[in-house]
């Protein structure tokens, strides 16, 4: 029960320095994410490879070079949430075992953790995929403000403290 309590207070405090940050400017949210699938590798390229050996056929499907129709489908359908929820700006790119999405987002300093939060849940609703590593930056104007990174378990947050001489590193548990 402490280990929630924990997690939200440091939510909290994070979206507080943000907001602090922020000065009521926008922020640009650029996020990555990098998404991995389970299942379809296994025992159908093993079988693929038997057939076409027995049948005198060759096959190259043996290292699968696109991801699954369903993960591609699931992936354009979190894509497009992002562009009618927040006016998103996407680019993506797919390689034979995984996928990355970047988002770049306008937002609000008040709001950024919370959308920042809605994020990571939309991408977790995948079912044909894992969210496998996030990372990402907070601009104000031309300027890093906030680095973030870890994957679908922990991010670790950089951000500069209020006497602009030190860093805050704070980790928190999605």
């Amino acid at each position: 029960m402490m280990q929630i309590k924990l997690g939200f207070e440091e939510w909290r405090k994070l979206g507080k320095e943000i907001e602090r940050i922020a000065q009521n400017e926008e922020l640009e949210l650029i996020i990555s994410m990098t998404f991995g699938f389970s299942g379809v590798e296994g025992n159908e390229g093993e079988n693929e490879e038997e057939e076409g050996v027995e049948e005198g056929h060759e096959h190259h499907h043996h290292h699968i070079t696109e991801l699954p129709k369903e993960v591609i489908e699931e992936l354009g359908y979190f894509m497009d949430t992002l562009r009618t929820k927040y006016n998103a700006k996407m680019d993506h790119h797919v390689h034979g075992d995984h996928a990355g999405v970047v988002a770049s987002i306008m937002i609000n300093g008040k709001d950024a953790i919370s959308i920042f939060r809605n994020i990571i849940d939309d991408a977790r609703n995948c079912e044909n995929c894992i969210l496998a590593g996030i990372d990402g930056e907070l601009h104000l104007g031309n300027d890093v403000s906030v680095i973030f990174f870890g994957d679908s378990y922990k991010l670790t947050f950089i951000l500069p403290a209020q006497d602009g001489r030190r860093l805050i590193i704070s980790e928190v548990n999605t």
